[in-house]
């Protein structure tokens, strides 16, 4: 057994130089955005999913008030109404009380005095509530799921006298429910797909007043459109699309009021709401995937978008076959317009596209004939073009958000007559570059309701307008006060004894960083996209000296970058989708010596792999033929393979667990866990105890704790943790020395931290950090952090609020690090990784926003870092060195090759022989000799304070045998020396 005694001359040598680390409170590493903005309450509709792009952008009306959530001091974000004055907007109901948010969602109108929503009180759950925009007519309907899971209603529609929407009771899985507003006459009207099996109730519109019709699944028919007059009897599937336990998948309904058009099969289809009147409108030019959420009424015809061989452009029909066509190519040639926001004013259907006389978006018009669709105007000449938003009819005119000149005035309100003069600047609401982006845009009576952020003053606030520049103003100020704008430091990676990250300090946008972690040391790498424009650097990964990610500039779209921390080594690796449109590469992962991600083109996103060179960067397999893409995620490297989740797009397979050695004929589907078109979407994919750990959902299991061996045959369900259908919701997986760590709930406590020693007896709840059926809701973006036998996450409790927790997995060993925002308020920490043996984190206050903070603990830590080299690709991986234990390294060789495993102080990457040294190979000394396909030694660690924080690496070199001899290295170990 060695000891690191025989180190003594070494280990004194770096602890004079880098001081003893102890635990301390997380200290700012810098206010990288010093600058402050007005306390914005953000109000939004809140109406929820399913609804058309019109109905999501409109506040709904309840008898004189216009309903609304937002964000105070006292409140959290809760339930407001307003009726256009100061004096009318007020917190309806506290539902959620004090700084907690109830998360009301959904709002609907039920009665011209009544609304439907969804709400959590914390005590019931997500659960259907009512409001008549008085406190004491705010109230729970009904608890359909008993407990703090709630049984989360979506969909609220209303249609024949009552409110119909899906809801989860727990016993029969999401199904279709109505009411009539009281506790009593909430019933489940149907389980269509009978048992615990949910039917998947999606795209649920009222066809007129007497029915609803909405995509489900009856186990039979796969998801198909089905319809309902609020009975189980009058509850019927409208039609058989796919002719098979396929599914069609109705999307994008849009009634008329006699007919709907809905996309099914990637085609436009109509019904009146019988089989024998659903029909495909297939034409001589059929559309294809058709997008009628934008779709509006105009002329006893529908304009929407859709797909054919001139690109995605803007069509109409009467819902005959012969009635659907295009309107126009409004971006000649195969290109796409990308039409969008159609809004009626007047004689003409307003929209925004691209086309080749502006280059980028602005606003056009149609009167349904293609010789009267125009451009209204080009607002802003050049490839940003003015984007217009928000479009909406107010007092006989088009009135909308656009980018009108970048340098003076942002994103504003404008207000056009249809002509080129006629549209213009109606206010700058927040006078500069900034821009109060006007949204959310409702007609009132005879008044325009918004939001709007008037940077100077009162922030993110609603608005209301009379039509004339004086009679444009805030409303009300509901969050006084100044708050800072933090940097919004975010995908922090290390790269030597540098961490680089996106951040923005005010002047640029969201550009590339690097910090030392020290104030003096934190700095800008380079402004990517010059000016206030953003970059957006994401996926930061270290491969080979760099870290490579995405980034977004003008003209180039989001691509492939690295940079070695300097101005001039920031550069783009390859434009793999060339021009304007974006690669969108994610899912970074090194595997055998090269980077492989997720990249998207015409085929879709697919897997893609690179050597840091434009040559060397190219499609490894196009998995799902077609543009829909395999969407790879998750890609991990398990016993000399990259495993990850990805689809075929086969329709007998979904989203499942896939392999690849690197090669097209070496990537295959590993096993389709559940069988058929569905999918189990694995996830959190990691290496524990030579076994294959992930996240996977069924309908018999819900999403649940699964393993691998890397065959079909041992590919299985590890443990239901909640049983039968219910999900446990498994996520964040990470491996410690105490074991396996992941976030799961049970029906007893919640979602809390949980282990596993991998096995199903030794799978635990760790610990209930909000004690009873509360959630703590363990998190940390990337992964939990690891420091020996404990992890470090993101967890709510119940006096601080979400803050930084560190756990050994019991009561006693479970603390708060620190309550960086005093109160229950929290300070949200994520973005987190372990550098040099402190926690680097991004945390957020009123007085700074978001900024990047250090917690320089006294706990030991053992991180690999870096790539190995030659064939095989041997590994190194160590036990937390703490003080007066033992610690164990371990690692892979190759064949009878012999190693030698050094340690020394840290030191910068240098070549040596094709491979990189990250030990100083000329001063650190030998621990072990290394022989064979697998290696591991005890190493003593003294019992010596004065070693504390002390920092090392390893690694691992073997000489490769003849005939053919070479050196081959592993990857670096970082050992941080500690309790």
């Amino acid at each position: 057994m060695r000891s690191f005694v025989t180190r003594t001359a070494c280990c004194a040598a770096v602890a004079l130089a880098i001081g003893i680390v102890s635990a301390q409170t997380p200290t700012l590493v810098k206010d990288i955005n010093p600058t402050i903005d007005p306390h914005d309450s953000s109000p939004e509709p809140a109406r929820g999913k399913g609804k058309t792009w019109r109905e999501s952008n409109s506040f709904v009306q309840v008898g004189r008030y216009w309903l609304f959530v937002a964000t105070d001091d006292v409140h959290g974000r809760e339930l407001w109404r307003t009726d256009g004055t100061a004096a009318g907007t007020q917190l309806v109901k506290d539902i959620n009380p004090g700084l907690a948010s109830s998360g009301v969602d959904s709002l609907t109108s039920y009665t011209d005095t009544s609304v439907c929503f969804t709400a959590d009180d914390g005590v019931h759950g997500v659960e259907l509530w009512i409001t008549d925009a008085t406190p004491a007519g705010t109230k729970l309907v009904k608890d359909i799921r008993p407990g703090a899971e709630g049984s989360r209603p979506s969909n609220l529609v209303f249609s024949n006298g009552r409110m119909v929407f899906a809801a989860d009771d727990g016993v029969h899985g999401d199904e279709l429910w109505g009411t009539f507003g009281t506790d009593a006459s909430t019933t489940l009207i149907k389980d269509i797909h009978a048992g615990p099996s949910q039917s998947w109730i999606g795209s649920m519109v009222a066809f007129d007043l007497t029915f609803a019709v909405f995509a489900a699944e009856d186990g039979l028919h796969g998801v198909e459109l089905w319809r309902t007059d609020g009975t189980s009897a009058g509850t019927t599937l409208v039609a058989d699309v796919a002719m098979s336990v396929q599914s069609s998948w109705p999307s994008h309904c849009f009634s008329t009021g006699k007919q709907l058009y809905f996309q099914a099969i990637g085609q436009l289809w109509v019904t009146e709401g019988s089989a024998l009147t659903t029909k495909r409108l297939d034409s001589s030019s059929t559309p294809i995937w058709p997008e009628l959420d934008h779709a509006v009424h105009f002329g006893g015809e529908v304009i929407f978008t859709a797909e054919g061989a001139e690109g995605r452009e803007v069509w109409k029909s009467d819902g005959t076959k012969a009635g659907t066509r295009l309107v126009k190519d409004v971006f000649q040639g195969d290109a796409s317009s990308w039409p969008h926001s159609f809004t009626v004013v007047g004689s003409h259907v307003y929209f925004a596209a691209r086309s080749l006389d502006s280059r980028n978006e602005e606003l056009w018009k149609t009167d349904g004939t293609e010789a009267g669709t125009l451009m209204v105007t080009d607002l802003l000449p050049g490839l940003s073009g003015s984007s217009p938003s928000n479009l909406i009819s107010f007092g006989g005119s088009l009135w909308f958000q656009a980018l009108g000149d970048v340098e003076s005035f942002g994103r504003e309100l404008y207000v056009s007559d249809g002509t080129a003069l006629g549209t213009s600047l109606f206010k700058d609401i927040s006078p500069g570059p900034h821009g109060s982006a006007p949204t959310f845009m409702t007609n009132i009576g005879s008044k325009l309701l918004f939001e709007a952020d008037d940077a100077s003053t009162v922030g993110a606030e609603l608005h209301v307008s009379d039509g004339t520049v004086d009679g444009t103003r805030a409303i009300a100020d509901i969050a006084p006060g100044f708050v800072g704008n933090g940097s919004a430091a975010s995908n922090p990676t290390n790269l030597g004894d540098y961490v680089l990250f996106a951040a923005t300090d005010g002047t640029s946008g969201i550009e590339l960083w690097r910090s030392d972690r020290t104030a003096a040391g934190t700095m800008r790498v380079r402004d990517i996209n010059p000016g206030i424009a953003s970059s957006f650097p994401s996926e930061l990964t270290a491969y080979r000296g760099a870290v490579y990610f995405s980034a977004y500039v003008d003209g180039l779209g989001v691509e492939l970058w690295k940079s070695d921390g300097t101005a001039d080594g920031t550069v783009l690796v390859k434009d793999i989708d060339p021009g304007t449109l974006s690669s969108n590469p994610r899912e970074f992962h090194v595997y055998a010596g090269k980077l492989y991600f997720a990249a998207e083109t015409s085929i879709g996103t697919e897997l893609w792999v690179s050597d840091g060179t434009p040559s060397g960067t190219s499609l490894v397999m196009d998995i799902a033929i077609g543009a829909e893409g395999s969407n790879p995620r998750f890609l991990t490297s398990y016993r000399g393979l990259l495993f990850f989740a990805a689809s075929d797009g086969a329709s007998s397979h979904g989203f499942e667990l896939w392999c690849s050695d690197g090669t097209e004929a070496g990537t295959k589907m590993v096993a389709d866990i559940e069988q058929g078109y569905k999918s189990s979407r694995p996830s959190y994919l990691t290496v524990f105890k030579e076994r294959l750990f992930f996240a996977a959902g069924t309908l018999a299991n819900g999403l649940e704790l699964w393993t691998s061996d890397g065959t079909e045959s041992g590919t299985s369900l590890f443990l239901d943790i909640n049983p039968g259908a219910e999900s446990s919701g498994v996520g964040y997986l990470t491996v410690s020395d105490g074991g396996l760590y992941f976030a799961a709930r049970d029906s007893q406590a919640g979602s809390e931290l949980w282990v596993s020693d991998g096995t199903s007896a030794g799978t635990r709840l760790a610990v209930d950090v909000s004690p009873g059926i509360a959630s703590s809701l363990p998190h940390l973006d990337p992964r939990f952090l690891v420091l020996g036998r404990r992890v470090v996450f993101a967890g709510n409790t119940p006096t601080a609020g979400v803050e930084l927790i560190v756990s050994d997995g019991s009561r006693t060993g479970t603390a708060l690090i620190a309550d960086l925002n005093p109160g229950s308020r929290g300070s949200y920490p994520g973005d987190a990784i372990l550098s040099a043996g402190s926690v680097w984190f991004r945390a957020e206050n009123p007085a700074l926003g978001s900024e990047p903070y250090l917690w320089r603990s006294s706990l030991a830590s053992a991180t690999a870092f870096g790539e190995s080299c030659s064939v095989g690709f041997p590994t190194l991986e160590s036990t937390a060195p703490v003080l007066g234990t033992t610690a164990q390294m371990s690692g892979r060789g190759y064949g009878t090759n012999p190693g030698v495993l050094f340690v020394g102080s840290p030191h910068e990457r240098a070549p040596i022989g094709g491979c990189i040294d990250y030990v100083d190979l000329r001063t650190a000394i030998v621990v072990t000799v290394a022989v064979g396909r697998s290696y591991s030694v005890p190493v003593v660690v003294p019992n010596s304070p004065s070693l504390m924080g002390v920092r090392l690496h390893a690694q691992t070199w073997f000489l490769r045998l003849p005939p053919f001899p070479r050196l081959q290295a592993s990857n670096g170990v970082e050992l941080v020396l500690g309790t």
